[in-house]
């Protein structure tokens, strides 16, 4: 079993799918009034890197992907309650080139 880094706060939604199209599943956590988190697969054996993502606003209780925007990268939608549902765009990682 690989554990997920950061603190341990509990999850209440969690979907897996590759969101920086490099080949490797990353996980996407909601919670419970607090932001939630995207593990994104480093390559490196069992690891990932954790990102704060959305407001943290109301209880993440179902996420999806799909490509909204017609950028070609997968951006996240979230069900939830005590707060409007949401789609957090993503896109190409910054390089600074």
């Amino acid at each position: 079993m690989a554990a997920l880094p950061g603190p341990p706060r509990p999850p209440y939604a969690l979907a897996v799918a590759d969101l920086n199209r490099d080949g490797r599943p990353d996980v996407v956590v909601g919670r419970v009034e607090m932001p939630g988190s995207v593990y994104f697969h480093t390559g490196q054996g069992h690891t990932f890197q954790e990102i704060s993502w959305n407001d943290g606003k109301g209880t993440v209780y179902g996420l999806a992907f799909a490509d909204f925007d017609g950028d070609g990268w997968p951006d996240i939608v979230a069900a939830r309650s005590d707060a409007p549902n949401g789609i957090w765009f993503s896109g190409r990682p910054k390089t600074g080139r």
